[in-house]
């Protein structure tokens, strides 16, 4: 061996492997195995591999009314078309694919996936948010106020794209004044 192998098997053996055995026991620690097998059913779904998602699948077989035997039959039509658009295809060739006539029980599960959360990450956020909102200086805030103020501040990434001017200016339109009787 060489030097640069040497180094190289010096930083795998000691950094990199290191590292990846770290990141993979948090994500033990983090995700419960349940957690984990459903993320793997809805990628194997998204991938249409009927054996591989039968997880997912049963999970929500009853919800949707889903027959197994013509999911699977729309899974192989769905799949080979697929596969002619792009052999290793995903979700872009899915959404060009799938429609809710043509594939229904495919179009219920895969909306479904897709807004499946895998994790507990968002519902962490809110609780963040509620204690950066409601600091010493907030106490007195009413619930309405908070809660409004929360969703705010929780989608700011949706409210940064708001127009203000618009908001403004439906706003300005009612007149606010109070006529006073004397």
């Amino acid at each position: 061996m060489n030097k640069t192998e040497n180094n190289k098997h010096y930083w795998c053996s000691h950094a990199y492997y290191a590292i990846l055995d770290a990141i993979i026991d948090h994500f033990e620690l983090r995700f419960s195995k349940e957690s984990l097998e459903i993320a793997n059913s809805i990628d194997n779904f998204i991938k249409l591999n009927m054996n591989k998602s039968m997880m997912f699948i049963d999970h929500y077989q009853a919800l949707f009314s889903i027959d197994k035997e013509a999911l699977r039959c729309e899974m192989t039509v769905a799949r080979n078309c697929a596969i002619q658009l792009k052999p290793n295809f995903g979700l872009e060739e899915l959404k060009k694919i799938i429609s809710k006539e043509v594939y229904p029980n495919i179009h219920s599960l895969l909306k479904v996936a897709l807004i499946l959360p895998i994790s507990s990450a968002s519902c962490e956020r809110s609780f963040s948010a509620m204690r950066r909102i409601k600091n010493w200086t907030r106490t007195s805030m009413t619930q309405d106020y908070f809660g409004n103020f929360s969703i705010l501040h929780i989608e700011r990434d949706i409210v940064n794209y708001l127009d203000l001017d618009i908001i403004l200016d439906e706003y300005s339109k009612k007149d606010r004044r109070i006529g006073l009787i004397l």
